[in-house]
C-alpha cells in the first residue's frame, strides 16, 4: 500500500514504483482526487479521496480513509510523508509502517523552515522505518537509534530516445514555478538575445506556481513571445514531445541551504533523454553533472548568459548517447531494484 496525498502521477517517484512493481505486487494507492487525468496501472487499485471542504476537513477525511484501509490491510504500508501522518501510526500502533522523505522544508523563511523540519522530525520518529532521498537530507534529521533507515534516491526513465541536434539552442524547463527563481533564467535569456541577436534561441517552460504570472508578464512586457513559450502544468505522460524536440534542459534552483541536498528530478530526466543540462551548482547536482552532460552555474542571470554562450560555442561537441550513458545508473529500474526492493521485502 502506498499513501500519498498527491494524486497518482503527481509525484513521479511513486508513479514509477507502481509501474515497475505491479507485475510482482498487488498495489493499493490512496491519494486525493485533484481532478487531474486518472492513470490506470495493472494490479494497482487507486482509492481517490474527494478534495472538498476546508483544509482541516480535507485532512481529517484523508486520515480517516487511510486508517480504515490500513486497519484491514496486511501488506507493506509505504507512506510519503505529509504533516500529521504520524496519526496513522499512533492510532494503528501495532501496524508496521514505513515513511519516506522526498524533501525537507523549502519555505523562504528560515524560521518557518526550522519549525516545519522539527515537526517532520517528531513525526517520522513514530514509524518503524524511514527512507531519505539522499544522505545529505538524512544527516539533517535526528532519527532514534531503534528505527531502521534507508536511502531511496531519485531516478528517471529514458523518456526520449532521439539524438538531439545542437545546431540551435532550444531550452526546456520542466518543474514547479514556485520558489525556484526561474525568472532569473528568462531575464538571462533576454540578456543573451540582446547581446547575440544573431544566435537562434527558443525557451519552453512547463509547470505552474506562484512565479507563472510573473514570468508571463515579463515575457509580454519585453516582447519575448516569439522565443519564450509557457505551457502550464502537463502530466508526466505528455512530456515526451518536448524532450524529443529540445536540446538543453534547465535544472535551476536557488543556491540556498534547503536545496543543497535536494536533487532536482529533472536533472536525471533531461540527461537520460539526451539533453545537455544547465544546472545550478548544488551539492547534489555536482554529483551528477560533468563536462560530458552539462554545465554548473551560480544562481544568477549573468551566469545563465555565460552558460548559454559557452554551450553555443561548443555545440558541435555534444552527443545525446554520451549524455545518456553518464546517467545510466539513475534509471528507475536500477533505483527500484537496488534500493526500493530492500525496503519493502
Amino acid at each position: 500500500m502506498i499513501i500519498d496525498r498527491g494524486q497518482l502521477g503527481t509525484l513521479t517517484d511513486t508513479l514509477k514504483y507502481c509501474e515497475y512493481l505491479h507485475n510482482e505486487y498487488n498495489i493499493t494507492y490512496i491519494c486525493f482526487d485533484e481532478k487531474q487525468e486518472k492513470i490506470i496501472i495493472p494490479n494497482t487499485k487507486t482509492l481517490y479521496v474527494p478534495k472538498k471542504g476546508n483544509k482541516l476537513l480535507r485532512g481529517i477525511l484523508f486520515l480517516c480513509v487511510c486508517i480504515m484501509c490500513c486497519l484491514f490491510y496486511n501488506g507493506f504500508i509505504f507512506i510519503v510523508y505529509f504533516p500529521h501522518c504520524e496519526w496513522l501510526k499512533k492510532i494503528l500502533f501495532w501496524k508496521k509502517m514505513h515513511v519516506d522523505i522526498r524533501t525537507l522544508s523549502v519555505n523562504k523563511s528560515e524560521i518557518i523552515q526550522e519549525e516545519e523540519n522539527k515537526r517532520l522530525e517528531n513525526s517520522i520518529n513514530k514509524f518503524d522505518s524511514i527512507s531519505f532521498i539522499t544522505e545529505g537530507i538524512k544527516k539533517k534529521v535526528h532519527v532514534k537509534d531503534n528505527i531502521q533507515t534507508f536511502i531511496l534516491p531519485l531516478g528517471a526513465d529514458i523518456i526520449s530516445t532521439t539524438n538531439k541536434d545542437f545546431k540551435n539552442i532550444k531550452l526546456l524547463y520542466i518543474g514547479t514555478l514556485s520558489n525556484r527563481n526561474i525568472l532569473d533564467t528568462v531575464v538571462g535569456l533576454k540578456m543573451f538575445n540582446d547581446k547575440y541577436p544573431q544566435i537562434p534561441i527558443k525557451y519552453s517552460l512547463i509547470g505552474d506556481g506562484t512565479e507563472y504570472e510573473i514570468i508571463k508578464k515579463y515575457v509580454k512586457e519585453n516582447n519575448l513571445e516569439d522565443i519564450v513559450s509557457l505551457y502550464g502544468r502537463l502530466p508526466y505522460n505528455k512530456l515526451k514531445p518536448y524532450l524529443d524536440t529540445h536540446n538543453i534542459g534547465i535544472s535551476y534552483v536557488p543556491l540556498i541551504d534547503c536545496y543543497e541536498f535536494q536533487p532536482p528530478t529533472k536533472t536525471f530526466e533531461y540527461g537520460l533523454s539526451g539533453l545537455y543540462i544547465i544546472a545550478t551548482e548544488t551539492y547534489e547536482n555536482k554529483q551528477v553533472i560533468n563536462d560530458k552532460n552539462g554545465i554548473l552555474i551560480r544562481d544568477s542571470s549573468e551566469d545563465f548568459v555565460n552558460a548559454l554562450y559557452k554551450i553555443y560555442s561548443h555545440r558541435n561537441e555534444y552527443n545525446s548517447n554520451v549524455i545518456r550513458n553518464t546517467m545510466e545508473k539513475f534509471q528507475w529500474k536500477n533505483i527500484i531494484n537496488k534500493y526500493l526492493i530492500k525496503i519493502i521485502s
